[in-house]
């Protein structure tokens, strides 16, 4: 399952474990993962793509952000996207907070 598989790289790239009831299931049919912690919070939305796109264009939406002082929240949006992309599995597009798209491992064309 694209949710399951998704969550357990986010956390293998990250370090982290999300902290999440049963399979992060919400009522809306999709997932929410969710960590915290000092250093850093994160939270990971996921909707099956078989099961239809409550996200519009994309199936799942990651936001770190960063609480720590030495690293940045763009430095761990980073990690992210690199090691997600070196997995060579997933289609990327990194955004800035006002939604522009600044990094994606294909072409998106010019409707974003």
């Amino acid at each position: 399952m694209f949710a399951r598989e998704l969550r357990a790289d986010v956390e293998r790239v990250m370090g982290i474990t999300f902290d999440t009831d049963g399979d992060g299931r919400d009522a809306s049919g999709g997932y929410r993962f969710w960590f915290e912690n000092d250093e850093l919070s994160f939270h990971l939305i996921v909707d099956d793509p078989e099961e239809g796109r409550p996200l519009d264009r994309v199936p799942a939406y990651a936001v770190p952000v960063s609480r720590s002082e030495r690293v940045a929240t763009w430095e761990l949006a980073e990690r992210l996207y690199d090691g997600l992309d070196d997995l060579g599995t997933y289609l990327l597009i990194a955004f800035e907070r006002d939604g522009m798209p600044v990094a994606a491992n294909f072409d998106i064309g010019d409707d974003w």
